[in-house]
């Protein structure tokens, strides 16, 4: 492997929580990406998912806009919890009908993701921007009538390069807080010393509603 593509982590960080640095520059890639593209507009961001996207991007937001309300909203009230950094966290199925929104992001994915972008550009304002972020493994329908009649701009991001990871560990140095809210992701954590580790470990994933699992390779 060449030198430059090396990131000298923290040497105090937990290894356990820098396993996932790739998901959290995929965020900060994302938030990038945004800033560049879409209007000036900065009061409140709106972030769609209460999963572990959605719960670093909310991270991340709060720190790299600290003057900005930062509300989530997810369909999980016991993972909406979670979020008790954010100013304010909403069901899905509870909105208000006079929400107007600028800016948002989807941290959804899946089947899910079709009607989460069905809420947000119902209620963006004309030339919002919506950063989306979840992947769907199926092909999702897009009311584009309304997007077009709004001007609105969306903007995908599921990937990042050395600049983002650069990017994300300069973040950790900044603002040692983050990974401690970052540690509250950790799930449980296997060590692999064999095949059948592995199965035990994806099968215990699949089940896990909550957090990321780490896996520690001993082979």
């Amino acid at each position: 492997m060449e030198h430059d593509r090396v990131v000298t982590l923290p040497t105090d960080i937990d290894l356990s929580v820098a396993s996932y640095t790739e998901l959290v520059s995929v965020s900060v890639h994302a938030i990038e990406r945004f800033k560049s593209k879409s209007n000036q507009l900065r009061e409140t961001f709106r972030i769609w998912g209460d999963g572990n996207l959605g719960y670093i991007t909310a991270i991340l937001l709060k720190k790299l806009y600290p003057n900005t309300k930062v509300i989530v909203f997810g369909k999980t009230l016991y993972k909406l919890s979670r979020f008790s950094f954010v100013d304010e966290i909403i069901q899905i199925d509870s909105i208000p009908e006079y929400l107007k929104i600028d800016h948002a992001f989807e941290c959804v994915g899946g089947k899910g993701s079709q009607h989460a972008i069905e809420q947000i550009i119902e209620i963006i304002n004309p030339e919002g921007s919506i950063a989306l972020m979840g992947v769907s493994e199926l092909p999702i329908q897009i009311n584009t009538k309304i997007v077009l009649e709004k001007g609105l701009t969306m903007i995908g991001s599921s990937r990042s390069g050395l600049k983002d990871f650069e990017k994300t560990v300069a973040l950790y140095r900044q603002y040692p807080d983050i990974l401690n809210q970052l540690a509250l992701l950790k799930g449980k954590e296997f060590e692999i010393n064999a095949i059948e580790d592995i199965i035990t470990a994806f099968e215990y994933d699949i089940s896990n509603a909550w957090g990321k699992t780490v896996l520690k390779w001993n082979i």
